[in-house]
């Protein structure tokens, strides 16, 4: 069997030759099926792109409405005009404003574990050095500019403190932080948890706008934090 295609997208014609007559597949039946070869293999992949676009745009919208103007004014309807888009589009997503609420929950979550991540890394050593130093870190960088995470934060806390369904995926992350603790050799463990209690408590400062303590001052906090509380287990931090 012997297989001629002229140049596409010419007029052009497949011929088949085994010893019978030419059988010919015209130019146009040709692209429709290349069309359908490509529709099939990339539109799933363009459809799901877009819709993760989509997802993400309305819950940076609700965040922005969110430090705008409050949570009290986050609506379905807010949410979709934020975004660009129509409510129908936007409940496509997202059901009910229960489920956008659910959503920015376990976005936040998520926020809380990339940073401490993100902090922990600029440290080098075992991630039982790295914890105390990095949320210190994660605390100066939250200080000079969270992105409005601070009042997202609040927000999320204040107003779904109650509801467990809700506050689940944040409840999980601070589980997973006290294990952690809990894991720690008994001579340090007493001490991590202090000056974790201790971060903690200035990060709450900060979120509830009542952080009236002077740079310098916090300063020497982390020093004392990291020289009596861990006895400056803490590693050497890495090139940023």
């Amino acid at each position: 069997m012997r297989v001629k295609i002229t140049p596409f997208p010419t007029a052009c014609d497949l011929y088949l030759v085994a010893g019978r007559p030419r059988y010919p597949i015209h130019s146009t039946a040709l692209q429709w099926l290349l069309l359908w070869i490509f529709l099939c293999a990339f539109l799933p992949q363009m459809a799901s792109d877009k819709a993760i676009k989509t997802r993400q745009s309305i819950l940076d919208a609700a965040k922005a409405i969110i430090i705008e103007e409050g949570i009290g004014a986050l609506t379905m309807e807010r949410a979709a005009t934020k975004a660009g888009i129509s409510k129908g589009a936007c409940m496509y997503h997202f059901k009910s404003k229960r489920a956008l609420q659910a959503a920015l929950v376990e976005e936040y979550a998520a926020h809380l574990s990339s940073e401490l991540a993100r902090h922990e890394a600029l440290f080098d050593g075992p991630p039982e050095e790295t914890l105390v130093p990095g949320f210190i870190e994660w605390f100066r960088s939250f200080d000079h500019d969270n992105h409005g995470w601070s009042t997202v934060g609040l927000a999320i806390h204040s107003h779904f403190a109650h509801d467990e369904e809700l506050m689940r995926p944040v409840r999980l992350w601070y589980e997973r932080l006290h294990a952690r603790i809990a894991a720690l050799p008994e001579d340090v463990r007493t001490p991590a948890l202090v000056a974790i209690m201790a971060i903690e408590g200035f990060f709450y400062s900060h979120k509830f706008e009542v952080d009236l303590v002077s740079p310098k001052l916090k300063i020497q906090a982390w020093h004392f934090i990291l020289e009596n509380l861990v006895h400056n287990h803490a590693a050497a931090q890495t090139e940023h």
